[in-house]
């Protein structure tokens, strides 16, 4: 897999560093502190490094990600991104007062998914719950746009959600979705429990299914000229409560 961008890579340098095959770099006169700590660590871990030409770089990216990749000035080639097993997660927050795992359904978008990842990892997650099928993958747009968050937080991909959030339900969660027609608004909501928090996809919110398994509702209060906020937009304010909440004296 291609993993692109300064911080990206030097996340996984500075905590998995032999994940990385090899290292490209574009050539430059004048390389800034990120690449030169790139180029250190690559060293001090024997990463191969390899310096190219602009001409050359851009044959590493489609057309899609080479303006990306090029303004980047360096991409990594690791192993595919491994997922958790969400009994693992749940075995490893046994001890953990409180923990709290998102439940993101359909998110589609990989640069919301890095938001969300990002945010999941510096509010407090636990740990990430994705379908297999209908959503974003993790993969070096994700990493990117994470800036390197993926490697915090364990991510499970689940084929059936709904069996996910019963077997949450059997450990102790409760799974707490948002609907704008909910009487509690999220600050009148209690959070202080173990927790599955519902991101529902970008264009259509919760599908029904994952609706009826909620066991409450809140709802982000807004100002009424929109009625909706972007995904990771959305997880963000939601996170940001539950860890305050969760860190009240």
């Amino acid at each position: 897999m291609i993993v692109i961008g300064k911080n990206a890579i030097l996340e996984i340098l500075k905590t998995t560093p032999k994940e990385f095959s090899k290292i490209i770099l574009l050539k430059t006169l004048k390389p800034e502190s990120r690449l030169k700590e790139i180029v250190h660590l690559a060293e001090e871990n024997g990463i191969p490094k390899i310096f190219i030409n602009k001409y050359e770089f851009a044959n590493y990216f489609d057309r899609k990600n080479k303006s990306e990749g090029i303004t980047q000035g360096v991409l990594g080639f690791t192993k595919d991104y491994v997922y958790s097993k969400l009994s693992d997660i749940i075995t490893d927050t046994k001890n953990v007062k409180n923990p709290l795992i998102l439940i993101l359904d359909e998110i589609t978008d990989p640069h919301n998914l890095g938001a969300i990842i990002r945010s999941a990892v510096c509010l407090g997650a636990d740990g990430i719950i994705i379908p297999r099928h209908n959503s974003a993958e993790v993969n070096h747009t994700v990493i990117k746009t994470s800036s390197g968050a993926v490697k915090y937080i364990p991510i499970a991909r689940e084929t059936n959600l709904i069996n996910s959030i019963k077997y949450l339900k059997q450990n102790g969660y409760w799974i707490v979705g948002t609907d704008l027609k909910s009487e509690k608004s999220l600050f009148e909501m209690d959070l202080k429990m173990p927790t599955g928090l519902v991101i529902g996809s970008e264009g259509t919110g919760m599908r029904n299914n994952i609706k009826s398994a909620c066991d409450f509702f809140v709802r982000i209060p807004m100002t009424g000229k929109l009625d909706s906020l972007n995904a990771s937009v959305s997880a963000g304010v939601l996170l940001y409560e539950i860890f305050r909440q969760k860190n009240l004296l």
